[in-house]
Order: C-alpha cells, then structure tokens, then sequence
C-alpha cells in the first residue's frame, strides 16, 4: 500500500504506529512543523519513525503532489482539527481521492459540548459521505461519530500507540510505602487539585506518597496545597524518554481528567506493567479491565471511593506486571496497530476478510 498521513506534528503517539506500518509500506507523513512549543516543555522530542519519509511545512505545489495519488490512501488527523491537514482534507474531498480519517470525540460536556455536536452534524452531511474509514478514538470517538449521522460501517475503534520502553528486563520498584504517580498538564482538564485534595484527605491508614509531572497554568496553586505536607511532591517538568523510569517504580498511576479524548500516559503505564485510575471521561479507560486499572466518575467524584478500595490490591507483584506488560505488548503496541490498520484497509477497499475489531475493546 502507499499511505500518506497528514498531521499538525512529529507525535511521540504515532510514531510506533507508523513506524511499524512503514517497515512494509509505502510511507509519507506530512506535518506542519516537527514539534509544537508547549509540547517541547512538556519534554517532547522526535522519536524514530523508520523508514517513513518525512516532509515539514510543504509549500502548495509539494502538498498538491501528495495530493493528486490517486492511487494512495490518504489519512488525516481529523477533518478541521489542525490547519495543514483541513487544507488537505478539503483538496482531497475535491480530488476524490480514497480517504479516511482519525480522530478523537469532541468535547461533548456543558453548552459548548452541544454547539460541538452540532458542528459535527454538520461536518457529516458536508463530508460522510467522502469518507471511506473514521478511525474514532477513545471510549467516546464511536459515539461522537455515530450520534451525529456518520455511516456506522465506516466506523473503527482507534487509539493512540506509545513506544515500548527499551530495557531487556525491567526492575520494578520495591517501596516501603506505595507510590503513586500522576503525569500531565498542571491545569483544569487534567483535574490535578481535585485529586490532591483527595489525597490530602486520606488518613495514614493508606499509606502512600503522590508525585506529580508536569507544568501548566496551575503550579502556584499547586505548590501552596502541598506546602506544609511531605505525603506530595511535585517534580515539574521531566523528558518524555525519562517518563518510563517514574513508572516502573510507582505502584499506581492515576488521570483524573475532567476531559481526555485518549491520554496516552495510560498506555505508558501499563508498559511498564503499571496499573491505572483513570475517569470515565478519558478515552483510554477502555484499556482498564481485567486487573489493569478502575475506572472513576467525574460526576459522581467517586475519585476517593475508587482510590481507597485499589490501594488495598496494591502493591502488584512481579508476576501480575508482567501480565500487563504482555497484554500491552500484545494489543496497544505499535506493531499490532500496524496490524490492525492493514486488516482496516483490506476491510475497506478490498473486502478480503471479516470486519475487524479493536483487540482492547471486548
């Protein structure tokens, strides 16, 4: 196959995937810039995306080449999400090219939510019918797409993909106390106060301490509630690369996101072997089961309820992170994205085989 991907950046959350669909076909990735600023403070860096050919910030007559395959698949990072690929995406519509894209749920929560819907609604009766495939992210992503008219046969359950971490063996962390580990933007979405007031809440008969990654707009705040505590320590920021050797030394990670189309630190996590509170409002909840992790309701803020009872099955041995590894390694690497995109496009465009389905999802 020759497949070209449209992107805003060079994400460490596709390049598993695309460097392992590009070790037998034909690839082009073609983003606006390499990576975006904010991404840089969060300690993003360009990972390896093999043998894919790589183009930054095309001029009109380079994108307009990609653009005039005819015989290539063209895949986007959503329909107006980003403004390389909604130029793209628009051409290819006019071109008719064989097309698809993949995206995560809008925010559907509060008054906006509802204007998001509609704008959707509108998107599909402009573009639906264009589209030979939606990869839909997240617990959510089908339920966006099919509440707002697109066809259910084009719909697929996607997700993000990490990298595996690169050590032959893993040596986890043997803590006195359990830790506790929670990675992302120091703000609103991510939820972070709320679930350091609930840590805070929590009695010394749960034993733990809370260390916190990342920077954003509410690190003051953040600071001042954990001044006169040594239960949480707030790191800041630390490299992508590094993010590993956090994890295999916690005993649980938690995202406690209001809003997540995906949170792909979830992933992370159970690569290492590490398991995970996630809210049901984050779209790699759907990775939660059989031992992994639980799942919270922001609206029912049951956050302490759900913590409580799992630090009780904690801390994990040897042997049970192992199994998560493995099932990790089995089902949401870069290799068996891979695959499961190739079975997509066979499904799509050629209908070899049976209609596939996600390996995470039951």
């Amino acid at each position: 196959m020759l497949i070209i991907f449209y992107q805003n950046i060079l994400s460490i959350h596709q390049s598993a995937f695309i460097r392992n669909i590009a070790e037998k076909h034909d690839v082009t990735l073609v983003v606006q810039e390499k990576i975006e600023e904010p991404r840089k403070k969060h300690g993003w860096t360009v990972h390896d995306f093999g043998k894919t050919k790589i183009v930054v910030n095309p001029d009109d007559a380079v994108l307009n080449s990609f653009l005039e395959q005819k015989d290539a698949i063209h895949v986007f990072s959503g329909i107006d999400s980003f403004p390389l690929p909604a130029k793209a995406f628009k051409i290819a519509v006019k071109n008719r090219l064989k097309m698809g894209i993949y995206s995560e749920p809008f925010n559907w929560l509060g008054w906006k939510g509802k204007l998001r819907f509609l704008k959707y609604v509108l998107l599909n009766w402009k573009y639906g019918r264009h589209l030979d495939f939606i990869l839909a992210v997240g617990n959510r992503g089908r339920w966006c797409y099919e509440k707002t008219g697109f066809p259910k046969e084009k719909i697929f359950d996607w997700g993000y993909f990490t990298e595996m971490p690169q050590h032959d063996t893993i040596q986890y962390g043997a803590n006195e106390i359990l830790n506790i580990l929670f990675i992302g933007s120091i703000d609103t979405r991510k939820n972070i106060l709320v679930l350091v007031d609930v840590c805070l809440s929590l009695t010394d008969s749960n034993p733990f301490v809370l260390n916190i990654i990342g920077t954003g707009h509410l690190e003051n705040e953040l600071r001042e509630k954990i001044k006169t505590t040594d239960r949480i320590n707030y790191i800041g920021s630390v490299p992508n690369n590094k993010i590993p050797e956090y994890l295999v030394k916690s005993d649980l990670l938690i995202l406690p996101s209001v809003f997540d189309g995906w949170g792909a630190v979830v992933n992370e996590a159970l690569m290492c072997g590490t398991p995970v509170i996630a809210s049901e409002n984050c779209g790699s909840s759907v990775l939660l089961k059989d031992g992994r992790g639980r799942v919270f309701s922001v609206k029912e803020n049951n956050l302490e309820q759900i913590l409580c009872e799992f630090l009780q099955e904690l801390p994990y041995g040897e042997k049970k992170r192992n199994e998560t590894r493995n099932w990790a390694n089995e089902n949401i690497s870069g290799k068996a994205a891979a695959e499961y995109f190739e079975d997509i496009m066979s499904y799509t465009f050629n209908k070899r085989n049976k209609r596939p389905g996600a390996s995470w999802i039951d």
